[in-house]
């Protein structure tokens, strides 16, 4: 291990609530006096927020792997540029969405398979190095209701190009993510994100406790 900090990341499929919930886990943290950063993916620094509104864009068309490596692209510098000199400062870097959000979006809902693990492990890879999250919570929503969620627009979000996916590819995005739960045991907390705000975050809280407090 190269760093002293810790990194949590939340994953979940769209509509699951990730922002609110980052909101309450940003103010828990506040409150409890912990040395963190909140970030984003894509995003988090200014090449990687260039990145994000070519993917999100929905006048963009694109092929399954081209998405695919401009999520790498943009993991990467936010990687270098962010996450890594905040864990080597001892800081929790609290992340919206890391590796997993690739492994379902592009591997299972673009059917692109082990080619966005090979991928990503390139983009994760500093020194011989590959950084990983000590957890990822996991918010789970079935898609009827994440949609419904987004298309509401109770909380003023954007729709942005992956949203306006058919139900079907929603469904093997959260198929995917049950999927890799399984397979990387021990790595994910899964939350019932169909559960009110103030539930949801109750059992984030919980899991926070018992990774840092």
């Amino acid at each position: 291990m190269k760093h002293s900090g810790k990194f949590i990341v939340l994953e979940g499929p769209d509509g699951s609530g990730k922002t609110t919930q980052i909101g309450n886990i940003e103010r828990y943290m506040r409150e409890r006096g912990a040395d963190f950063i909140s970030t984003r993916e894509p995003g988090g620094v200014s090449v990687a927020e260039k990145i994000r509104s070519v993917i999100l864009d929905v006048d963009n068309a694109m092929s399954g792997l081209t998405e695919c490596m401009l999520y790498a692209s943009a993991r990467r510098e936010h990687l270098l540029q962010k996450v890594i000199p905040a864990l080597e400062a001892g800081k929790t870097v609290i992340c919206d969405r890391y590796v997993m959000s690739s492994l379902s979006y592009q591997g299972y809902g673009r059917e692109l398979g082990a080619a966005v693990l090979d991928i990503n492990k390139l983009a994760i890879n500093v020194d011989g190095f590959e950084y990983w999250p000590d957890m990822n919570i996991y918010l789970d929503v079935p898609p009827e209701i994440g949609l419904q969620r987004i298309h509401e627009k109770n909380d003023g979000r954007e729709i942005n190009r992956l949203d306006l996916e058919a139900e079907d590819f929603h469904r093997k995005v959260r198929d995917g993510y049950l999927h890799l739960i399984r397979e990387y045991e021990g790595q994910f907390t899964t939350v019932d994100a169909s559960q009110n705000e103030k539930a949801v975050f109750a059992d984030i809280k919980r899991v926070l406790d018992d990774l840092l407090f």
